[in-house]
């Protein structure tokens, strides 16, 4: 992970409208505040985009000195973790429970054999089992003040990092700047209410292809709305296509799944969970959506 960008945030005014524009978690990030006071909205946006700085790097996988790179080179050790850690374990386990094993925040090591470039072969059953003898929630003993791994083991909070940061830059906005808030952390965006006018925001859904065009726009007056899917990291071998959402059970990645799956709930955790469930589903990913009583928008 560069560290270039943190400290950086560049504003831009558009009408009443101001932007804050910074890099975080490999995304391009945007916050939008309408409000009369511009110093006040700037000073907001600045302590939101350093926190949103703060939890990439405690949580980096590339940094020696994060939290996460101490619990994964304890060489099975006990670690003392702090509440935030202990919430996201939380959340990992609700996954791992509602996808039956498929989600795994221990999975990171399939990286090894599934690069999704273009020198991407068939992994063979002997390397996919040995990926799997280093996988598996079940091993993890942790508590609210300290986490144990297998010394062979490592978790990564990818899948549900952003999603937590966009609720928490929400949570830190003052009554005094009003409602007319967006936040958008490389799509996964929140709404703390409509535009000053009344009028929602509109929501841009990128198209499966990944050339920047706009597939739909979906209105948001409040809550969140986030999206999953593999337009930008996928393979084709032997005419089948891979994307990069891997079955922890298998090592492979999920066979017929959505291109893209956006849903919209209450918090952009929720949305960002049920939308990963959905493509671990693969074709029956609709299915489970539908079942869910969240708006959602799919592509094939």
């Amino acid at each position: 992970m560069a560290n270039e960008h943190l400290g950086r945030i560049d504003f831009e005014t558009q009408g009443g409208l101001t932007l804050g524009h910074f890099r975080a978690m490999a995304n391009p990030c945007v916050i939008i505040i309408e409000h009369e006071n511009k110093i006040a909205v700037q000073q907001e946006m600045r302590l939101m985009a350093e926190e949103v700085w703060r939890i990439e790097q405690k949580y980096s996988r590339y940094l020696a000195t994060s939290a996460l790179s101490q619990i994964n080179n304890a060489g099975g050790k006990s670690i003392f973790i702090d509440h935030e850690t202990y919430h996201l374990l939380q959340l990992a386990d609700v996954l791992w429970q509602e996808s039956q094993g498929k989600f795994d925040i221990s999975s990171g090591v399939f990286r090894k054999i599934w690069t999704f470039n273009q020198q991407q072969q068939m992994p063979t059953q002997s390397q996919i089992n040995d990926s799997l003898s280093h996988v598996g929630w079940r091993k993890i003993q942790y508590t609210e003040n300290s986490i144990t791994l297998p010394a062979d083991m490592q978790i990564d909070f990818g899948g549900i990092g952003k999603e937590y940061a966009v609720d928490k830059c929400i949570s830190l906005i003052p009554q005094s700047l009003g409602n007319t808030i967006l936040v958008n952390l490389g799509g996964d965006v929140a709404a703390k209410g409509p535009r000053g006018n009344g009028k929602p925001w509109q929501i841009g859904i990128e198209h499966k292809s990944g050339k920047g065009k706009v597939w739909k726009k979906i209105p948001l007056s409040g809550g969140a709305i986030a999206t999953s899917g593999d337009v930008y990291k996928s393979v084709t071998i032997d005419g089948i296509r891979y994307g990069h959402i891997i079955n922890a059970l298998t090592g492979i990645p999920v066979i017929d799944a959505p291109s893209t799956v956006t849903v919209a709930a209450p918090n952009c955790t929720e949305a960002g969970m049920l939308s990963t469930l959905a493509l671990l589903q693969g074709k029956e990913g609709k299915h489970f959506l539908e079942a869910q009583d969240r708006p959602h928008w799919v592509q094939y």
